[in-house]
């Protein structure tokens, strides 16, 4: 065997070797890292993390914490990211993804967390927060941008996104709180002009630093910790019923009023039980209305069968009638106890004369 074959065979080695390892290193569902087990200053591989940009570092601190005593340090030097990654062999329909951000108060401009795919770009992401230190905002970008308020830089803040792949929404929490229903996101697979076919396989964190070409400093410090990835059981399906008492569900889609939905109770499912804040219809959640800020919901045996169920009402103008499937509405939420559901029923678009 001459040396070009020894060569050869050795990146051949070296190639499987480096497959091997992206192999082994791909992250198991459930994922809760506090980055505890980790010593300070060493980079947490342990748990899976791989390196998609190099930026300037990425290690484990003990400068701050969300919780414990350790968090996971991120900067990147001008135009080059420091973006770090969980490899997801699979991706479920129902995925749930938080993670707890700071950004440092003097050398820190915005952290990033959600999707990527490992495109040459690799400040490229989808579904993702943006806690910006700059322009103090948090925001998801998903199919579209939702803005969830302001963000103070030197503080830390927790974002979580319960994403549903098949109906392409996603529920997204801000230090704990329920901050937006419904979001449209990006499929886990779809082509890009740009990028073509891209898969939504890795999740991480990034610090970039081209801060939308303001800026040219020499540094983007942002710390993360306690993070958590999750598949999400499927949701119980309840029975609803749109526009009680009629047939067909015809509704106008420009009319100023309410449209009113029964979440059914069952010998299996008490509607009490329902959390009214998480409810959400074609992208919307339950109406408010009047001075004091009434909640449009109340308890009522709408179906005469014994059983009280929960009669809510929804701004029908503020409703996204594009999200119909083949006619039908779907209604989303949990009940107190964390419990995902679902109910369907048809609805019929009529003009108005």
């Amino acid at each position: 065997m001459d040396k070009g074959e020894v060569a050869f065979l050795l990146v051949l080695l070296m190639v499987a070797a480096l497959a091997l390892s992206v192999t082994a290193s791909a992250a198991t569902l459930p994922l809760d890292d506090g980055f505890e087990a980790v010593a300070a200053g060493a980079y947490p591989v342990e748990s899976g993390w791989l390196t998609l940009s190099s930026g300037k570092s990425a290690w484990v601190s003990d400068e701050v914490a969300y919780s414990g005593s350790k968090s996971f340090r991120l900067d990147c030097w001008p135009w080059s990211a420091s973006t770090e990654y969980l490899h997801l062999e699979e991706v479920p329909d129902r995925f749930s993804y938080q993670a707890s951000v700071y950004v440092d108060p003097r050398h820190g401009l915005v952290g990033l967390v959600g999707f990527m795919d490992g495109s040459p770009d690799q400040s490229v992401m989808w579904n993702y927060f943006r806690v910006d230190g700059g322009a103090r905002f948090i925001a998801f970008y998903g199919a579209t941008t939702v803005d969830l308020g302001p963000y103070i830089p030197g503080t830390w803040c927790a974002v979580r996104a319960d994403l549903d792949y098949q109906a392409l929404t996603a529920d997204l929490w801000v230090d704990g709180e329920l901050a937006a229903l419904g979001v449209p996101i990006t499929p886990k697979e779809f082509h890009d002009a740009a990028l073509g076919e891209v898969a939504l396989d890795k999740w991480g964190l990034n610090s970039t630093n081209r801060y939308e070409y303001r800026s040219f400093v020499f540094s983007n410090v942002v710390y993360y910790d306690d993070v958590r990835l999750e598949a999400v059981e499927s949701a119980l399906t309840v029975d609803i019923d749109i526009k009680p008492g009629s047939y067909p569900n015809s509704v106008n889609p420009r009319s100023r009023g309410l449209v009113p939905v029964a979440v059914l109770s069952s010998d299996s499912f008490d509607a009490a039980e329902v959390d009214i804040e998480t409810v959400s219809l074609l992208g919307v959640g339950v109406a408010v209305r009047g001075r004091n800020g009434r909640v449009m919901a109340h308890e009522e045996d709408v179906d005469g069968d014994g059983w009280l169920d929960l009669l809510l009402h929804f701004e029908t103008r503020q409703l996204d009638f594009g999200q119909l499937e083949d006619g039908w509405a779907v209604l989303t939420g949990a009940t107190y106890d964390g419990v995902q559901f679902e109910g369907w029923d048809e609805v019929r678009l009529r003009s108005r004369r």
